[in-house]
């Protein structure tokens, strides 16, 4: 009768840890950090609508990681990848997918050319200027008890003509670091806002003489 009662007992743990197992497993995914951005569009205006772009991202970042140091702790498990949601002006942003940074770049700087009314290409077509953006700087990281995001880019319009026009931006923000990971979105979501913003097409196009 003993022998028969243990394993009774045995059988029945191993039916509680089988069930256990895919919470266990499924709450250990959900755990996985992830970055947020929220990019803002500004106002709409269509200065250069009827007007045609090609536009190619160049990823020149001295690392691929967007992580410094002192952020990885707080984001053990990261990969790699940013969820970007946009809004319009006064608008409720909507969630448009998760993206490596060449592609989240690629999926911002669409959206703020558009914006201006021009039409975006994928590649290169004749009679069609290039806008190539170079990004230098896209990153996180914890500096005491501070929270550091700095984005920098090089964006350079070439003519069919040979003609170029270039313009460089870079910024940084901090926030003070409360709770965990807590505020880091914000953060990311007001510099890359404020540096996809600071592109200046028109000018850009100006000066080119396109």
């Amino acid at each position: 009768m003993l022998r028969k009662n243990s394993k009774g007992m045995f059988g029945t743990r191993i039916k509680v840890l089988l069930t256990l197992l895919p919470v266990l497993f499924t709450g250990s995914c959900t755990s996985i950090p992830e970055l947020q951005v929220q990019y803002t569009l500004p106002s709409p205006s269509e200065p250069l609508k009827g007007r045609a772009v090609a536009l190619t991202i160049e990823d020149q970042r001295t690392s691929p990681s967007i992580l410094g140091r002192g952020a990885e702790d707080d984001f053990e498990g990261f990969s790699g990848s940013v969820s970007l949601s946009i809004a319009d002006a006064g608008n409720k942003a909507l969630k448009v997918g998760i993206f490596q940074v060449p592609n989240l770049m690629k999926e911002a700087f669409t959206r703020r050319l558009q914006n201006t009314g021009l039409k975006v290409l994928s590649e290169s077509t004749s009679g069609v200027p290039r806008l190539v953006i170079n990004v230098k700087v896209f990153s996180l990281d914890l500096i005491g008890r501070e929270w550091l995001a700095k984005m920098s880019y090089e964006a350079k319009l070439i003519g069919e003509n040979g003609a170029e026009a270039t313009q460089f931006v870079n910024g940084e923000a901090r926030r003070y670091k409360v709770i965990g990971r807590e505020g880091v979105d914000i953060l990311l979501g007001d510099v890359f806002t404020d540096m996809v913003n600071s592109l200046n097409p028109v000018r850009l196009f100006t000066q080119a003489g396109l």
